[in-house]
This record gives structure tokens, sequence and C-alpha cells, in this order.
């Protein structure tokens, strides 16, 4: 499945944009990666992939988990690993999580925590993915799909036929470009995650200062004017709860995908000796 609305030059330059004040307002952003730390099954890498790292954020926790581990950390923006760098002392790469700057069969665990979904090709991600993982290596994942801040893009329907918001992949999508690899499903398991706000304006305000307001090829390139944001405004208000909180709702996907039956097999005995 092919994204064609994805456009990976401006994603870099927005992100690095927003390297330095990103984990001010990352706090949705902490809670995936967390849930995704949790799900790791236990194993001893020796190689670790950070994918998407950003701004570095998730090096502590892999590292305190996986301590003799070497890390890595690749993103697709200069700047985020610029800034990351001067962080942490770590290998840190900028590079595409479709045509990453590794070795085959090198790494053991690829953690990648709400990145893929701006990857324009899964199937090219995930056989990518396949490639670099060793025999028993482990992909862990969480990302973005389709429904993920519905209000928003509801809201700017009633205004104009623009696209103001992120598109995202759906569920089978991502089943289906799993399906075309080499790589095992272990799980893959979709929840929502609500966030709230008193005001729209600091939902927007937040997307913006992440490098994740609307990077789509297809999006403006003109300013909005005062009229259709103050009818986009209105539209959002629509959604406001009884208790006075305004909702911004995400469809998150985790998965744990291994490189072969083997690997899985192993898995499994792991969690059977642990009953």
């Amino acid at each position: 499945m092919t994204v064609e609305h994805i456009d990976k030059l401006a994603i870099a330059k927005s992100f690095g944009k927003a390297a330095e004040r990103y984990d001010t307002v990352a706090h949705f952003q902490r809670w995936a990666g967390q849930q995704l730390l949790a799900k790791i099954p236990e194993n001893e890498p020796k190689v670790i992939v950070d994918l998407g790292c950003g701004t570095g954020s998730f090096y502590g926790d892999l590292k305190q988990r996986f301590s003799q581990a070497d890390y890595y950390g690749v993103d697709l923006s200069e700047q985020m690993v610029r800034f990351a760098s001067n962080k942490q002392q770590a290998h840190w790469l900028a590079g595409d999580a479709e045509s990453l700057p590794l070795k085959s069969s090198s790494v053991d665990l690829i953690f990648s925590s709400l990145s893929i979904q701006w990857s324009s090709d899964l199937k090219n991600l995930f056989n990518e993915v396949g490639r670099v993982l060793s025999d028993q290596g482990l992909f862990v994942f969480s990302t973005l799909v389709d429904g993920s801040l519905t209000e928003l893009k509801q809201a700017w329907s009633q205004v104009d036929g623009i696209q103001h918001v992120n598109a995202f992949a759906q569920l089978s999508d991502y089943k289906n470009a799993i399906a075309f690899s080499e790589l095992q499903l272990v799980t893959l398991e979709q929840v929502e995650k609500v966030l709230y706000y008193e005001k729209v304006q600091q939902l927007t305000r937040e997307l913006k200062m992440l490098g994740a307001h609307n990077i789509t090829s297809h999006r403006s390139l003109t300013l909005t004017g005062k009229q259709r944001i103050k009818k986009f405004l209105s539209a959002y208000e629509k959604f406001r709860l009884n208790n006075g909180d305004l909702p911004a709702s995400y469809q998150v996907v985790f998965g744990v995908l291994c490189k072969n039956s083997i690997a899985m097999q192993d898995l499994f005995n792991k969690t059977l000796s642990d009953l």
C-alpha cells in the first residue's frame, strides 16, 4: 500500500524545526512509548535500533533495560538527530525507514514509537525491517491509523474541501503489508487514546510545536483566512463534552513482529516458562 500523500521532505523539515521544544509538549508521545516499552518480550539483544528516535527520549529506557546492547538512534530529520546527539553519547544516524543505513541481519531489536505512520510505502518499510533484523530479531512499534484526530478532520470538513489534517493508513493496510513481508506477526492491537483540551487552539498549537501539524502533499500552502478559522472553531465546538472538555481522539496500533517462525517459537516457549 503506497501512501501518496506523504511528503517526507516536509516531515523532516517540520520535525527538525520542532526539535528544541518537542519534549515540552510530547505528552501523548511519551504515553505511547511507555506502553510500547512494556510490550517488548524478554530477550537479550546485542544491537538495538530506535527507529524514528526523534530527540532520543527513549534512549534512557532502552539502555536501562538492555544495558549491554549497542544503541542506534535513526531518524528522518537530521536536525532531530543532531539535537539527540547533543543530549546523549550514542550512535545517531539520519536515515529513511524504507532505506535504512544498516547492514542486513545486523539488528536484534527495532523499537519504533509513533514514527512509521510517516512511511510512504508500508510494504517497503516492513521488507526493509526484515532485511536488517537478525534471525532472532524483533520489531516492536506503535503507529497511528485512520480515525486519528477525527474531530479535527470533521470540523475542517465543515469549512472547505482542503486537506487540513494528516491522513493515516488503516489497520488492514498494516496487516496486508506485514503479510507480504518475511516477518511473523506476534501481536497487533488497536486502542483509542483520547486527549482533552479546554480550547481547540491548545490542540492545534501543540501539534504545531510537535512538528506534527498538517504536512501532507495536498495541504494548502496559503494562510487560512479569519472567517474560515472562525467557522472551524465553531464546528469543533460541537464536540465539546458535558464536562466542558474538547476531545481529540487518536487510534493507536501496537505491534510486535519477529523475523521468523523459530523466533516466534522461542517467544512462545519463554512465555510458557514464565507461567
